[in-house]
């Protein structure tokens, strides 16, 4: 019983090891966020990490989230400060808006909107394909849109995730240790379940096993000749295998 107690292999063990996971993931990405412009490299390793997680391989977080973030840091900043002023206006339009409803006309408003979604989708999509896909920064940004526009189900589902622990949170300062604890690393995780399925969805097709089935089948039939010509009494000292 206490062989199966401490067994590594043991479901409760493995979802204690989630867990810290999740605390250190969650930690490193609120530390390497700390210097405003690094929080695109911040955030791309961490859905790196997380993908890895959720398609259950070998990782250590705190090894492949410094390697993801060093890989993709010139490129994500970059892509960081682009959105950045962006960000900061809708913002004070947003802030402006909910102090005073009637600042803006009616069309303006939907305009508003409409450029805010945008944003926000480009924002929430463009590092987890950047984490994932070798591209140029525009392309990169530019499939985060699409990708955005194509997944619209997802979209609405990340950005859920992603108010969600700040909502909690205004709702009750208390629930700002749990925020520390796994605040950004959680929803990142529940979020890439859908970046996994949207992810094999833009892979190429895999073709290794083809290649090997290939060379499977034509070792076969060389042996079957062979046997064959064993059969028949022929001389095969000199064919090679």
């Amino acid at each position: 019983m206490l062989d199966r107690m401490f067994n590594y292999e043991n479901p409760v063990w493995q979802f204690m090891g989630r867990i810290a996971d999740l605390m250190i993931l969650n930690a490193m990405a609120l530390i390497f966020s700390v210097p405003i412009i690094t929080i695109g490299a911040s955030w791309t390793a961490l859905y790196y990490c997380t993908v890895k997680i959720v398609r259950k391989e070998d990782t250590y977080v705190w090894k492949e989230f410094w390697n993801s973030f060093k890989s993709n840091f010139k490129q994500a900043t970059i892509i960081w400060l682009i959105l950045i002023p962006f960000l900061a206006i809708l913002f004070i339009d947003v802030l402006m808006w909910y102090n005073d409803p009637t600042l803006l006309p009616k069309v303006l408003k939907v305009t508003t909107v409409i450029v805010i979604c945008i944003v926000l989708a480009i924002t929430i999509y463009v590092f987890p394909i950047l984490s994932h896909f070798e591209n140029t920064t525009r392309n990169t940004l530019k499939n985060a849109f699409l990708v955005s526009m194509i997944n619209i189900p997802y979209t609405f589902y990340f950005i859920i995730l992603l108010l969600l622990p700040i909502v909690i949170v205004w709702i009750d300062l208390r629930f700002m240790m749990l925020d520390m604890l796994m605040g950004i690393s959680l929803p990142a995780l529940l979020a890439s379940f859908g970046w996994s399925r949207i992810f094999k969805k833009l892979e190429p097709p895999k073709e290794e096993d083809e290649d090997v089935e290939g060379s499977q089948d034509s070792d076969s039939i060389v042996k079957e000749a062979k046997e064959e010509l064993i059969a028949s009494g022929a001389d095969v000292s000199d064919i090679s295998e």
